[in-house]
């Protein structure tokens, strides 16, 4: 099942990200880098989409910071290339900190895998209407910056995996 799938309801919510810079593709179409690791072509086709900076190399440079949204994130799907860097200790319903039971988020540049090991765990991100329960066997991808929590639904082991995209090389800032 995919991370996205495993994740999400579908809501399809699209998440604020910060531009880090561009690039071009293949066919001379714009790609921002976002600082939650994801790519996102930007196209300026109105009325479908609207960015009529992206045509002046100044206004396009001055957006660099600025905010976009990422679909992506929105679907809990993973940056390519993404590749743990830390995990937690197993916790069970007694040892799991007080700190994961209420809302709380991971840092910019950095993903979570919330993993059940045995058991049963709620899982709920409401910014992206997530409420759900996961299985042994199952988890959830938690995205940069976006309030989530679970709680034990009975007995449970599970862990959480922190993961990071690679930096992006960007060939052309303006």
């Amino acid at each position: 099942m995919s991370d996205s799938a495993n994740t999400h309801s579908g809501a399809g919510l699209a998440v604020p990200r910060r531009i880090l810079g561009f690039e071009r593709d293949a066919a001379g179409e714009w790609i921002v880098h976002l600082d939650c690791g994801h790519r996102r072509h930007v196209r300026h086709r109105p009325p479908l989409s609207d960015y009529p900076w992206l045509g002046d190399p100044a206004a396009r440079a001055a957006r660099v910071g600025a905010e976009i949204e990422c679909g992506r994130c929105g679907r809990g799907e993973l940056p390519d290339g993404a590749a743990a860097y830390r995990t937690t200790d197993v916790f069970d319903e007694t040892t799991l900190p007080a700190g994961l039971r209420r809302d709380h988020t991971i840092r910019t540049g950095s993903w979570g895998r919330v993993e059940v090991l045995a058991g049963r765990l709620r899982f709920v991100m409401p910014a992206l209407a997530v409420d759900r329960e996961l299985a042994e066997g199952e988890h959830a991808i938690i995205p940069p910056e976006v309030p989530h929590h679970v709680a034990p639904l009975g007995p449970v082991r599970m862990r959480v995996v922190f993961l990071r995209a690679p930096a992006p090389d960007l060939p052309d800032r303006s």
